[in-house]
């Protein structure tokens, strides 16, 4: 492998490029053709020599590339409020359903169906989720009504603390199940502790699953 000398025009000799994972592996520069006794002789070697003396620079240059903030052009259309009130725990969370304005400028190649569709179904994400067990409720405990009320107060008072809610923001409350925690939530967001969120509530909806036929229920849970 090492003993074939490929000649070139003008006598120079060229060694053959030798690939090998072995040296790629230990840092062993392979042997190239700019690796040649006479460089000038070379059509590879990236600098060359005119016939005037000066070198020209054949090397390529990369452009610079812009580079983004990283900031979406985005704003939030609605917000939902979910309250899931099990028969064993109360879990409440706050999700923003936001729209990308750039949306039509970036898709462009979409069809008018599919532009639809993203409006119909813009993404959620959500921005808070309480449970009865981050608030130190324990077992049992988390299906009582204190345990509804907790959830439902430090829900509204970190919603004021963190600003999220602009003035003219749109909230939409949805229930589901009906444990004791759900007259609690109720309660909250009536009495004092919801002032901040009741005025911004434009629809209330239940997306509780009604049993209809199907299995066997699952076996009733004893505590």
């Amino acid at each position: 492998m090492f003993s074939r000398v490929t000649r070139l025009a003008g006598g120079a000799s060229r060694m053959p490029v030798i690939k090998s994972p072995y040296f790629a592996s230990s840092g062993i520069r392979t042997l190239t053709s700019a690796s040649t006794s006479n460089a000038s002789a070379s059509p590879f070697t990236l600098n060359q020599e005119s016939s005037f003396g000066d070198k020209k620079d054949t090397s390529i240059k990369l452009q610079p590339t812009k580079l983004r903030d990283g900031k979406k052009n985005e704003k939030v259309v609605l917000w939902k409020l979910y309250g899931t009130f099990h028969k064993h725990n109360t879990l409440a969370s706050l999700v923003a359903v936001v729209e990308d304005l750039d949306f039509l400028e970036k898709n462009q190649h979409l069809s008018y169906n599919e532009k639809v569709l993203y409006y119909m179904q813009l993404p959620h994400h959500t921005k808070l989720h309480i449970t009865a067990g981050q608030l130190g409720f324990r077992k049992s405990q988390r299906s009582e009504y204190e345990a509804g009320f907790q959830v439902a107060s430090k829900m509204f008072k970190t919603i004021e603390e963190k600003n999220l809610i602009g003035p003219n923001d749109k909230i939409e409350l949805i229930m589901t199940d009906y444990g004791k925690g759900r007259e609690a939530f109720q309660a909250a967001l009536i009495g004092k502790e919801g002032q901040h969120v009741k005025p911004h509530i434009v629809r209330v909806s239940d997306a509780t699953k009604l049993r209809f036929g199907g299995p066997r229920p699952k076996k009733l849970r004893r505590l």
